[in-house]
């Protein structure tokens, strides 16, 4: 080990400031030559009430720390342990923070921290808590979250990270060593004395991240029927003889065929299949056995990132087990989720001013290339203070040296994703890259023409996203950060002027003068993009639009106000100065290829191609409404500004980039129909443009029994959402979301439209729970999401709300979701731009644009929500709906039929609890 003596510690705390909270219990474990030597734990008497969170972490209350010693007495015997010893801890600076307070003193040297060498050396892992390490590496060590436990967890997880250090490569270790901030270089270095020579056990933490399964040699021709396609989903067929407990569902088994006819066929096909039908692998047998007898590819693109990583991680797999025919698969994203190889090396060479932080993210990068094959950052646990360098080290369109680049051979992750693509079968996807694509004929993805495009209700929306066009302040800042360097890192113009600062002087002055020209024209187009922005909030405040309003569409009316003279003037500056800019840095390419700096030539042409793009954006930005688009300015909650124009309507081109030039596209979702038909979602997409012979519509019923598992209670004696704020109506309905949790016993989900209801709900739900053992989540107030569902799973009496990433893509199946509560009808917000513009548009043309747009775009996010609830067979639970209007206006029938048969019990709020009380106690 690092040293002969050595110490891990652990605190429990009241919260999280050591200035305003206090230590609650100590744990110290000393070992000598890596024996346990001594043990201490005690609990502390903090001096004030233990609170309800720290209660319910830890089991910690206030009766077992009453008569606990006080920190004064307990901290010489901990001393005394630590003394001459090594002090290793999960997340140290935040123990030291609490002794240093408790001492009164800065403790003399750092704790090494066992939570960053985790994620030095494991970057792959999804999380990098003591409770997540302690159970991944079978450290069976319980309870959680109390000293004495979690200290023993530490030191077990300390012996798995020396191990782990001895077995890196030697020169790895040496760069680790070299980039390592005190104290974690002294673990680098002590490991590369001791290093065991042993050959490294490369473990390739995401190999299946790499080709699936590739067919050995010339096969046999692959028959394709839909009978023989079926055989695999009967019962007695392949599925069933491999999966334990499989069921055969009839429904599965009409998707396929629907598919697989679709396929044979070259036709479009819409296809709605209820939750639990099992689409996925209904769609990936007949897509497989197609693409094996045709010898071509099939795509299948999806829009969440948790069916893309079902599909990949246990779709794909299952199937290359099971089915007799061996097929490849890849998983292709965009661009910039790659990281480039070229980028990281400027970091590396670039990083003598690099602070401690930057230099842990590179020790993780560093690992992580000699485990990944793929360089795919969904591999990486990246927190959010490292999004900055990640997107500084991704690949990227605009600066892409190509075949210039020094990686392009063999090293470069998105060549060799393509290259994976181009050997593969079928080919996963998310649905933006499916559209970039598109709309560059192919030139991204190799060639395909059979497209299978799962969570199909987004379609619309993802392709007004990907068909934006957009201009932000933050991406320009960064564009200029990445030109002329920042405080920490060097940029492309200080590294020209360090390059010509090496040359002969007859070649030095002519490159030094011409970066200098460079450097002054940079400075001028930054400044003009800061007046420009600068114009542009001045005549944003002059409108007086509200502080809550984050976006203005750009309308003639708007742009009367005197102040947008100003915003155009900038705009003139910065054509002038990018102009000026792009000159030179165009100017600069003959002479960096003069001196043999090829790679650097075509950055600078290619910077100069992105700040020209930027241009374009921006001017068509500027001068965009009223041409089949509309355009907006948005406000960040930092302030910062971002412009954007989009088109209005986008069936006609998706009827032209998508559906003329493949022979099948195949659409899918649980969530395709309005009131039992498909003729919203067609007109919506463009597929009402096509002749009627190229499409066909299915749509299969769940196989769940929802009359017997699922109940539907419609108030109707709350206020109108419609006619009150977001927190008025929180207050009003408060009440009723507490009571229908007590009756419901917790595992209560709330699905709120708006965060400004979640977070005026949170307080006042909370307020009318006091008193009572649940626990209260809020979204964006209690974690991420992926925080806040591993809390909800842990609390029985828990009450969850969540807004718009909650209505879908969430699997709580059997107790851990048992109500869903609904408290207004999830109408779009009008004044949003897109929409806007959508429904003027629909007005013009004569139509009621409530009912042909903004009604039918509730009732899909409602039949969206309604589906977090039954998850399997053998789940049961109920959905209220406070929102009165449900059972008060004729169009609350729309969303009722757009479900599948259900029970409905409108009243009453008092009724509703009656019988919500008899229907949980059943």
């Amino acid at each position: 080990m690092i040293a002969p003596s050595y110490v891990v510690l652990d605190l429990e705390t009241t919260g999280l400031d050591p200035d305003r909270d206090r230590i609650l219990e100590i744990a110290a474990l000393r070992f000598e030559g890596g024996v346990l030597v001594e043990e201490f734990s005690t609990l502390v008497n903090p001096g004030i009430p233990v609170p309800p969170p720290i209660r319910r972490l830890t089991g910690i209350d206030d009766d077992m720390v009453t008569a606990a010693p006080s920190l004064d007495e307990v901290l010489p015997g901990l001393l005394s342990l630590l003394r001459g010893a090594a002090v290793f801890a999960h997340n140290s600076s935040f123990d030291l923070a609490f002794l240093e307070r408790a001492v009164g003193l800065p403790w003399p040297e750092p704790a090494l921290d066992t939570l960053e060498l985790s994620r030095i050396l494991f970057p792959c892992l999804p999380s990098h808590k003591l409770g997540f390490l302690a159970g991944h590496f079978g450290l069976h060590v319980e309870p959680c979250h109390r000293a004495l436990a979690d200290a023993r967890a530490a030191a077990g997880l300390l012996e798995i990270l020396w191990e782990e250090t001895l077995r890196l490569p030697p020169h790895l270790l040496h760069r680790l060593q070299f980039l390592a901030p005190p104290p974690l270089s002294l673990w680098f270095k002590a490991a590369g004395e001791r290093q065991a020579h042993r050959a490294p056990a490369e473990e390739a933490a995401a190999a299946h991240q790499g080709l699936f399964a590739p067919p050995g040699g010339a096969s046999a021709p692959v028959p394709f029927s839909p009978d023989l396609l079926a055989e695999h989903l009967a019962p007695g067929g392949t599925l069933s003889s491999r999966l334990p407990g499989y069921e055969y569902r009839p429904e599965q088994e009409k998707v396929l065929r629907t598919v697989a006819s679709a396929l044979a066929e070259s036709r479009h096909a819409v296809v709605e299949a209820g939750t639990g039908t099992g689409k996925s692998l209904a769609y990936l047998i007949p897509a497989v056995y197609w693409a094996r007898h045709n010898q071509c590819r099939v795509a299948v693109a999806t829009h969440t990132i948790s069916l893309q990583e079902q599909l990949w991680h246990k779709d794909i797999p299952l199937l290359q087990e099971v089915l007799p025919v061996p097929f490849r698969a890849a998983l292709l994203k965009g661009r910039n989720n790659y990281l480039c190889r070229r980028r990281l090396r400027e970091l590396e060479e670039n990083l003598a001013t690099g602070g401690p932080a930057e230099r842990l993210f590179l020790m993780r990068l560093l690992r992580w290339l000699h485990l990944t094959s793929t360089g795919d950052w969904g591999e990486l646990k990246i927190t959010p203070e490292e999004e900055a360098w990640r997107n500084m080290l991704s690949s990227d369109n605009e600066t892409c040296l190509g075949s210039s680049c020094p990686f392009a051979s063999g090293a470069c992750f998105v060549t060799a994703a393509r290259r994976r693509a181009e050997e593969a079968d079928i080919l996963i996807l998310n649905h933006s890259l499916l559209l970039s694509d598109l709309c560059m004929d192919n030139q991204v993805l190799p060639s395909f023409a059979h497209v299978i495009i799962d969570e199909a209700h987004h379609l619309e929306e993802t392709a007004t996203d990907h068909l934006a066009t957009s201009c932000s302040q933050a991406g320009l800042l960064s564009f200029f950060r990445r030109l002329e360097g920042s405080d920490r890192f060097p940029g492309f113009l200080h590294q020209l002027a360090l390059l010509a600062a090496k040359l002969p002087p007859e070649r030095r002055d002519d490159l030094g003068r011409r970066v200098e020209r460079a450097l002054s024209a940079a400075s001028a187009a930054r400044e003009a993009v800061g007046a420009f922005f600068d114009a542009l909030r001045s005549w944003w405040e002059g409108l007086r639009i509200p502080a809550q309003e984050p976006q203005l569409r750009l309308t003639a009316r708007v742009k009367e106000h005197p102040l947008w003279e100003n915003v155009l003037a900038a705009a003139d500056v910065v054509d002038e100065t990018w102009a000026r800019l792009g000159q030179s840095l165009e100017k600069l390419a003959p002479l960096l290829d003069g001196i043999g700096a090829a790679e650097k030539a075509r950055e600078a042409e290619k910077l100069a191609a992105a700040l020209k793009k930027q241009w374009q954006a921006l001017s068509l930005i500027l001068d965009e409404e009223g041409r089949g688009s509309v355009a907006w300015i948005e406000k960040s909650t930092g302030g910062s500004l971002t412009l954007y124009s989009a088109p209005v309507e986008v069936g006609p081109i998706l009827q032209e980039i998508l559906f003329k030039p493949l022979k099948s596209v195949i659409l899918t979702s649980a969530t395709l129909r309005v009131d039992g038909s498909f003729d919203f979602y067609c007109r919506r997409t463009g597929l009402d443009l096509l002749p009627p012979e190229k499409l066909c519509t299915s749509a299969f019923e769940s196989p769940f029994n929802y009359r017997n598992q699922a109940l539907i209670c419609a108030a109707t004696d709350l206020p109108n959402p419609g006619k009150l704020t977001d927190e008025e109506y929180a207050e009003a309905t408060a009440q009723a979301i507490a009571e229908v949790s007590l009756a419901a016993g917790g595992r209560t989900l709330i699905l709120c439209s708006s965060h400004r209801f979640l977070r005026a709900a949170y307080e006042a739900v909370g307020r009318a729970l006091a008193g009572t053992p649940f626990v209260i989540l809020g979204q964006g107030l209690d974690g991420n999401r992926f925080q806040l569902l591993e809390e909800f799973a842990r609390y029985p009496q828990v009450v969850l709300l969540g807004a718009s990433s909650f209505w879908e893509g969430i699997d709580l199946p059997g107790e851990l979701l048992r109500c869903v509560v609904i408290p207004r009808l999830p109408f779009p917000a009008p004044n949003v731009p897109v929409l806007a513009a959508r429904l003027e548009n629909l007005a013009a043309e004569g139509l009621n644009p409530f009912t042909a747009l903004s009604l039918p775009l509730a009732v899909i996010r409602f039949r969206q929500g309604f589906g977090r609830l039954i998850r399997r067979s053998s789940d049961r639970g109920a959905v209220v709906v406070l929102d009165p209007r449900l059972a008060g206006q004729p169009y609350g029938a729309s969303f009722l039929k757009s479900l599948p048969p259900v029970r409905v019990q409108q009243g009453p709020m008092a009724h509703l609890l009656r019988y919500l009380s008899a229907f949980f106690n059943f």
